[in-house]
């Protein structure tokens, strides 16, 4: 999964409904040195859309999250609940897309030898 932060709000998402207790801490943990970068309280996290396929969590964060470039893989964790996510924050950087323009449209080919047979 994949969330992108653009503000103060953080969108998680679980595959199996019904798992995560409301009451719980919402604790993300880095990937990279497992040390736990944002603790939210219950107060500031609460269910979004919730149907039989799918649960959504949407977290309220500090604004200096995003302009720290916190960009990368983090553990969340709710009570036994505990998944993988991305984080890609802006202007933290972006997709990792970059978009390739042609120099030679016409398919121009130099030639540097010839040989006379």
């Amino acid at each position: 999964m994949t969330s992108v932060i653009n503000g103060t709000q953080v969108v998680f998402y679980t595959n199996q409904p019904g798992l995560i207790d409301g009451n719980n801490p919402l604790v993300i943990k880095s990937q990279y040195s497992q040390k736990a970068v944002l603790t939210i309280q219950p107060s500031n996290w609460a269910f979004g859309t919730v149907n039989a396929r799918y649960e959504q969590i949407i977290a309220t964060i500090p604004a200096t999250f995003m302009n720290e470039h916190q960009n990368g893989y983090y553990t969340w964790t709710i009570g036994n609940y505990s998944d993988i996510v991305k984080i890609i924050t802006t202007p933290g950087g972006g997709l990792g897309e970059v978009e390739y323009i042609s120099n030679n449209e016409n398919r121009e080919a130099d030639v540097y030898f010839r040989p006379n047979y």
